[in-house]
């Protein structure tokens, strides 16, 4: 926090209304969401809900159950009271997959649903069911448990190996051997976990006596070094890299016995399938992998003998750009592909023409039927009964909602689908009951158990704080290509008066901001008001619309997004009379912070100063598995590079530029922001820096408020 003294002193003292900003009060609630169930599961049974919930000012998340018949909860496990100690894989793992949550923090249930994994940290408990009783697990210093379907067994990871655990006896097996810090076994590499949104690296069998398990080679990876400037006694950690154009983990897959001896690699060709995008075991069907090429431009489904490791083709897809692995991120739905019960057949998923299309294959991998009607925006299929499927589907454009989709194809109707946002949570092989967290139009949020036609039957109980407002968010559609945007006014807002404009931005691809969900512009509301009317747009280049809408800055990330903006942001200013158009301001973070550096020093004309949090710099120091999809190499596309890089600009800087980045960023490395500001000084071009501690993700309370602060008061500074 020492790190923001300097700052603050430079610019003065913050306004008195900043005193009792909200922005403190959004960050210790995290938007309000603190105290509302996460990671919602039903039984088998359906007679019984289990989730994860803090406090309304906490992080530290407890275990608990919730009975249906009776609409009573109890808690099933507390977090330990000792602090967490997690090891440097550990803290990787977590920031990959954006944990910023502490306490019980995943649990995972066994077929039958009588007994539950509960993770803390490095530890291990299991609860048994019904009783509730709560048996630590022997050992500390695991990573990564995935629980047998039978739940007797869990694999681990430790010192880079994988061990079983009985959880009867405590017994412990190493089944792997020969793991070191650049060859891991159980672990997905940093390409799969960070961009292919696959966690996992190890797979059990659906009778829980094999697994497979993946070996990472990371030694050709280049080293990467992070040192915490706070503690100079503590030596730099090295992390394994792969930046675009460079060399990335070398992968296979081995299946083993749960007990260990002999493995059987699978025969996959490295160079032709580098990404392993899913891995599927099921009860009756093939195993099945997904995999990519390292373009991203090819897709095939592969079918494992499991005997000898040998794969055969059941289908492939193309596409010259790239190919997504699913049309929105983080939507709940099963993973594809999906086999039928009787292993006849499994259900897929491609883009076919502008939009995504849910169909069934044959066991061969052959075309049976669609399932969802053309035009129908399919999203992610959550369950599947011997009927009727239930699907997610984006009716229209702004909203999330829950489809009954005949088995043999036909009209969608809706379970769940007032307009806002709807997760879909079903158990498997269960199909009375599901869980439906919403996020809505009207400014409701949580989370409703519903049965299968998509009555209600009971609402979750939730500890979170009510806001004592929700966002005033308008909802409209902006300039000649009708993109996607809100516009956020202040409490006080005075029609006719006018106001500065802040657009607020991300812009890149596979994140849509826009949303019919009020309480997904907290902060927006935040900063708009300190005396602003913060407005936000999806361009080209972003999801939820078509398939080329969405492909349009293939070898070009910025000249689209940045015209896109622009068009979009002038478009409302003829809607909304009160915003200022000779006052406008950017702001944004990762890939926003990128957009925002391009646009305050290359529109000059249209944005009078910019807050740029944690940027990308020059794509050729990011990620292969993100960047290359959209650009290729450095050494394929050097023009598309240069044009995509901040560095290109940089001496053209006119207006105030405040750059904000994490020291110790493991995701967006500080030496993006090192080679900006050295680029800028070179040019004799004035800026602002922020140092922040910690990493990508700012988890601290304090910190984000006092950033979201500071931000806020240079904003004002230089637009009012």
């Amino acid at each position: 926090m020492r790190l923001l003294l300097a700052f603050l002193a430079g610019l003065g003292a913050l306004p008195a209304a900043h005193a009792a900003d909200c922005f403190e009060t959004l960050a210790q609630t995290r938007a309000y969401s603190l105290g509302m169930p996460r990671h919602v599961l039903p039984l088998p049974d359906g007679t019984h809900v289990l989730y994860l919930r803090s406090g309304p000012h906490d992080t530290r998340q407890r275990f608990y159950e919730y009975d249906v018949a009776s609409k009573t909860e109890r808690e099933l496990a507390a977090p330990s009271a000792a602090p967490e100690h997690l090891s440097a894989e550990e803290k990787a793992r977590r920031e990959r997959a954006r944990m910023t949550l502490s306490g019980i923090t995943d649990f995972a249930v066994s077929d039958d649903g009588s007994t539950v994994l509960v993770t803390q940290g490095d530890r291990l408990m299991r609860v048994a069911l019904p009783s509730g009783t709560v048996t630590p697990v022997p050992g500390s210093g695991w990573i990564a448990p995935r629980l047998s379907p039978d739940g007797h067994n869990v694999a681990v990871v430790r010192d880079n190996d994988v061990h079983v655990l009985d959880l009867a006896t405590g017994q412990d097996v190493q089944i792997t051997h020969g793991g070191t810090d650049t060859l891991t076994h159980g672990l997905a590499e940093f390409a799969a976990a960070e961009e292919l949104d696959r966690a996992d690296g190890v797979w059990w069998s659906p009778e829980s006596q094999a697994l497979v398990f993946e070996e990472a080679d990371s030694s050709g990876v280049e080293r990467h070094y992070i040192a915490d400037p706070e503690h100079p006694a503590v030596p730099p950690t090295e992390f394994r890299y792969p930046r675009a154009g460079t060399a990335n983990a070398k992968i296979r897959l081995g299946i083993i016995g749960r007990a260990g001896g002999p493995v059987t690699w699978i025969a996959l060709d490295a160079a032709a399938w580098p990404y392993v995008d899913r891995v599927i075991w099921p009860r009756h069907g093939k195993l099945t992998l997904v995999v990519q090429n390292r373009a991203e431009t090819r897709e095939a489904v592969l079918a494992v003998d499991t005997h000898t490791g040998q794969t055969h083709t059941l289908l492939t897809e193309t596409d010259p750009a790239w190919l997504a692995l699913s049309p929105f991120e983080n939507v709940p739905g099963k993973a594809l592909p999906y086999w039928l019960p009787d292993g006849s057949g499994f259900f897929w998923a491609a883009q076919r023409g502008p939009n995504w299309q849910l169909e069934l294959r044959h066991a061969d991998g052959s075309f049976d039927h669609a399932i969802t009607p053309a035009g129908f925006p399919y999203v992610a299929l959550n369950d599947v009964d011997k009927a009727r499927l239930v699907v997610t589907g984006n009716p229209d454009r702004l909203s999330l909602g829950l489809f009954s989709v005949p088995l043999a194809g036909g009209a969608p109707a809706p379970l769940s689908a007032s307009p806002g946002l709807h997760a879909g949570i079903f158990a498997d092989g269960q199909h009375a009951l599901f869980a439906d967290a919403f996020s809505l139009a009207d400014g409701s949020a949580g989370t409703v158990l519903r049965r299968a036609d998509g009555s209600a039957v009971a609402t979750l109980p939730s500890q979170a704080d009510t806001p004592p407002s929700i966002p005033n968010v308008q909802y409209l559609t902006a300039g000649p290509h009708d993109f996607d945007a809100q516009v956020v006014r202040p409490a006080d807002f005075v029609a006719g008066r006018k106001y500065p404009v802040v657009l607020s931005v991300y812009a890149g691809p596979t994140v849509k901001i826009v949303h019919r969900a009020p309480r997904l512009s907290f902060e927006d509301q935040c900063l708009a008001n300190h005396g602003f009317i913060v407005v936000s747009l999806d361009g080209r280049g972003t999801p939820g619309r078509d398939h080329d809408f969405e492909h349009a800055t293939k070898n070009n990330l910025i000249d689209l997004p940045l015209a896109d903006q622009i068009e979009g942001l002038q478009a409302l200013g003829k809607i909304v009379p009160e915003m200022d158009m000779a006052r406008v301001g950017v702001e944004g973070w990762s890939f926003g912070g990128y957009f925002t550096a391009m646009a305050t020093i290359r529109r000059p004309d249209v944005f009078k100063a910019g807050a740029a949090g944690a940027p990308v710099v020059d794509f050729a120091d990011y990620d292969t598995a993100y960047t290359e999809r959209y650009l290729g190499t450095p050494q394929q596309d050097p023009v598309g590079y240069k044009a995509s890089n901040v560095l290109t600009y940089a001496a053209n800087l006119s207006r105030p530029l405040l750059i904000m980045h994490g020291l110790t960023d493991d995701n967006v490395y500080f030496e993006n922001t090192v080679k900006l500001t050295q680029a800028l000084i070179n040019a004799g071009k004035p800026y602002r820096l922020l140092l922040l501690p910690g990493t990508h993700l700012l988890p601290d309370p304090l910190l984000r408020a006092r950033v979201d602060e500071i931000r806020a008061a240079f904003l004002a500074e230089n637009l009012k």
